[in-house]
């Protein structure tokens, strides 16, 4: 083989060493982005801010759950009726995603735009977050009992909470998302966390909330006046349209 032969076969193994090495560096990059990818769908049920599917979700029912405290009582979902909260999942034992989680929550628990908003925060580990392991952990962010819950029940009731405000709740699952929920109990949408421009958005978000009128999700209650002899024409209503 003359020289000029050996030359040209160098460069051209040379060439297709090169070109392999790019292709599996650009095949491995597109693997790690649709991983990405997955890891967002799992944790969020969504890639974007709002809840999947067209139609909008069912108030939260707060008469269909019962759960423990960090205060060892029964927390009463009823009295977050009226007010603007915010629903999260976590557990104690996770070390960095749901730590980073609340860390995010405790900052805007602090925000003095955030101050006529509750936080809901949900274990997805009951078996180990006794209200007791619930309250050594909330002292961790400073969270304050009278805004802050972080509670615990079985697994069943955990998973239908989830289903309610449309975030995926299993044993020990992480979740980025953060739940905004109305005054009617109505989720209004999901923020990551960890996405400045999710946190922008729920911010910009939170005072057409706060500013609308508080409804009931008692009808009965509202059913009420039927029953009453009829005085004239009754004021206008400072609650607004019934929740649905």
């Amino acid at each position: 083989m003359s020289k000029s032969v050996k030359i040209w076969v160098s460069i051209l193994l040379v060439t297709l060493a090169g070109y392999t090495l790019y292709s599996m560096f650009r095949i491995s990059n597109q693997l790690s982005e649709r991983r990405a990818d997955q890891e967002d769908v799992t944790a969020n049920g969504t890639n974007g801010t709002e809840a999947p599917g067209d139609q909008p979700l069912k108030p939260v029912d707060l008469d269909a759950f019962k759960m423990t405290s960090q205060e060892a009582e029964q927390f009463a979902f009823k009295d977050l009726a009226g007010k603007v909260w915010i629903a999260s999942l976590f557990f104690s034992s996770c070390p960095h995603e749901c730590k980073s989680l609340n860390q995010t929550i405790s900052a805007l628990n602090r925000d003095p735009d955030f101050k006529d908003v509750q936080f809901v925060s949900v274990s997805v580990d009951p078996d180990v977050d006794s209200p007791q392991t619930l309250s050594e952990y909330a002292e961790l962010f400073n969270a304050d009992p009278d805004k802050w819950f972080f509670l615990t029940s079985d697994l069943p009731q955990v998973q239908r909470f989830g289903r309610a405000i449309d975030v995926p709740a299993a044993f020990k699952t992480h979740s980025r998302s953060l739940v905004l929920v109305d005054k009617e109990g109505k989720p209004r949408g999901q923020f990551r966390y960890n996405d400045a421009a999710d946190i922008a958005r729920l911010k910009a978000e939170l005072p057409n909330l706060l500013a609308e009128p508080s409804g009931s999700q008692d009808p009965v209650q509202k059913d009420k006046s039927k029953n009453m002899p009829d005085k004239g024409p009754a004021p206008p209503s400072a609650d607004g349209d019934q929740a649905a």
